[in-house]
């Protein structure tokens, strides 16, 4: 039931959100169709996640002889943020935002419809990992104050992508460098949220018979680190759309069809 509830309250807060920064966008907005599909495919970006999620644990066992969630629990926290959620649920959502990407490729026309194309992808994540993840009322009372992030985390992505098409018709800056920021930004920050957010700490008197004082200090140091996170999450929430409202006319005039109206002018010349 609560599964239920997560998807409805993701589909209504996120819907919402969603609907207003395509309004952002101004007078010339993205089709029903460029909104719609990147969201339905972002729904496909959980399994595939899941597929990266076995290769790249294997690779790890293979490598270092262990898996991300063995050593200690701090290690453990961090390996299982970034081997086990960040470098497979990124590369996921990035492969479905090129995907959608390409097939719009001739209609998108500026940095911000990157951003959107790739924010809808992380949207549709969001509705499935909320679904499945949100198994009960604790669990999720627990990620409802971090509702967008999976959204914040492809607007970067979206972003970067932009600016490497950007680049590249204008030749003004690093094609390269923005694809590789395209990856890593969300990498880095999907590391240090699920780090704090779904560490190891709170599970250490898990199947323990007695509870020690030393296992609920552990257990207490890993709810802080929740708080520690999530409370600056919520709050960062509302600064990062309203940036986006505020800056969305400045990104839609990073256009692609303005610089190779530009570049076709001066070739004239």
């Amino acid at each position: 039931m609560t599964s239920i509830i997560s998807f409805v309250l993701s589909l209504i807060i996120v819907g919402i959100l969603y609907k207003n920064m395509i309004a952002w966008e101004g007078d010339y907005r993205i089709s029903r169709g460029q909104a719609l599909l990147p969201v339905i495919l972002g729904l496909l970006s959980v399994p595939l996640s899941f597929v990266f999620f076995l290769i790249i644990g294997l690779a790890f066992k293979a490598v270092t002889g262990f898996v991300p969630t063995d050593g200690s629990l701090l290690l453990a926290s961090f390996n299982h943020a970034l081997f086990s959620a960040a470098l497979n649920e990124e590369l996921a959502k990035l492969i479905i935002t090129l995907i959608v990407l390409c097939i719009y490729r001739k209609k998108i026309r500026n940095v911000y419809e990157y951003m959107l194309i790739a924010g809808a992808v992380g949207f549709g994540f969001i509705l499935i990992e909320d679904f499945v993840y949100s198994s009960s009322l604790p669990v999720l009372l627990m990620r409802l104050p971090g509702i967008t992030v999976h959204m914040m985390l492809g607007l970067a992505m979206g972003r970067h992508l932009g600016l490497a098409r950007y680049n590249k018709v204008t030749g003004r800056g690093s094609v390269v460098k923005e694809y590789l920021l395209a990856y890593f930004v969300p990498v880095f920050w999907h590391t240090v949220f699920d780090f704090f957010a779904a560490n190891m700490l709170i599970h250490a008197g898990d199947n323990v018979e007695t509870i020690t004082e030393e296992i609920q200090r552990t257990v207490y140091i890993g709810a802080g680190m929740v708080v520690i996170i999530v409370v600056p999450i919520f709050f960062f929430q509302f600064y990062i759309f309203r940036r986006l409202k505020k800056n969305a006319a400045n990104l839609v005039a990073l256009s692609f069809m303005a610089a190779n109206s530009t570049d076709q002018e001066n070739t004239n010349a």
